[in-house]
């Protein structure tokens, strides 16, 4: 069942759970976020296609955006969106806010991984400490949208994203790790009107964070 948090003509805003992918795969086509959302549009006799604005790693829940039309898609992509994430990370922080500015690329050798490199894409993300302790709990903000953008960065000034079973060094549940997006917000293409949507801290991750400050 569809966790939908904004719907009009042009678009829908669906609160994706951890462990199922937005995307079908060739190794993997049900039970995706995209599957799901086109059984909703078949159940509501829609005639329409997927256009993907955003996407979320497979253990990363929250907020997934879908245009309802290709012109949508386009305008939303060009203009951009305010991303913001919950996360909870392992170490201590350099300091309560900070603003990591550093390049990403792709590992050499590996289709997934990413690393920090000299050569790589322009990548930044600012974080905010909510509450610090063994596994501390972070806002975050991304001015660019790189894949695995907040998990490379975090790792990479040793504080690694819980849980995170390819950047940190403590591998957790293949289905879950301590990253939710919380918070989109960006100009509607028709009406002008500045769209905000939030979704708060998933259960799981309260309970995690909380058996952590004992």
């Amino acid at each position: 069942m569809l966790d939908i948090r904004y719907e009009d003509e042009a678009l829908l805003i669906v609160n994706k759970p951890p462990g199922i992918l937005v995307h079908p795969t060739t190794k993997e086509d049900e039970n995706t976020l995209s599957s799901n959302i086109a059984l909703y549009y078949k159940e509501q006799g829609w005639q329409l296609n997927l256009h993907p604005v955003s996407r979320l790693d497979r253990n990363t829940s929250g907020l997934v955006v879908f245009a309802k039309l290709p012109e949508i898609q386009g305008q939303l992509i060009k203009q951009g969106m305010q991303k913001e994430y919950l996360a909870l990370v392992n170490g201590t922080l350099p300091a309560a806010h900070g603003i990591i500015d550093s390049p990403i690329a792709r590992k050499p050798g590996s289709i997934i991984e990413r690393e920090i490199h000299p050569d790589g894409k322009p990548c930044k993300t600012e974080y905010w400490l909510i509450k610090a302790g063994p596994l501390s709990l972070i806002r975050c903000r991304l001015y660019t949208g790189r894949t695995h953008q907040i998990r490379v960065h975090f790792a990479s000034i040793g504080c690694p994203v819980w849980h995170d079973n390819l950047y940190g060094n403590i591998p957790g549940p293949p289905q879950r790790h301590g990253l939710h997006a919380f918070k989109i917000a960006f100009v509607h293409p028709w009406t002008r009107v500045i769209i905000e949507v939030t979704s708060a801290l998933p259960d799981d991750l309260r309970r995690a964070w909380q058996d952590n400050l004992k």
